[in-house]
């Protein structure tokens, strides 16, 4: 089980990289990229949380004692998905985007 945590982390990596580059390639070429970038802050918040979360089971009880960074990594994540727009605030300008329906008000 080991290596499908393994696998996972390396996963949301790949396509949280993927995700940001196509947000560089949208500046790069002057285009618009608000939406792009909302799903590529959300999707990489998100993918800490769970790769740190993953990493933390790999490690069992030693990920929580302070001689490991591993917690550290989990608490360092987690606000990752508060500041810049929590990812529900991600989900609502996406929506919006998708749907052309302000959810705001």
């Amino acid at each position: 089980m080991v290596q499908q945590l393994l696998s996972q982390i390396a996963v949301d990596t790949a396509a949280a990289r993927m995700l940001t580059w196509r947000v560089a390639d949208l500046i790069d070429r002057h285009e618009p990229f608000a939406t792009e970038a909302s799903m590529a802050k959300l999707f990489a918040s998100e993918a800490a949380v769970r790769s740190a979360s993953n990493a933390l089971q790999v490690f069992g009880g030693y990920g929580y004692v302070d001689e490991t960074p591993v917690g550290k990594y989990l608490r360092d994540a987690r606000v990752t998905t508060l500041y810049e727009g929590t990812s529900q605030i991600q989900h609502l300008l996406i929506g919006r985007a998708l749907t052309g329906v302000n959810a705001f008000g």
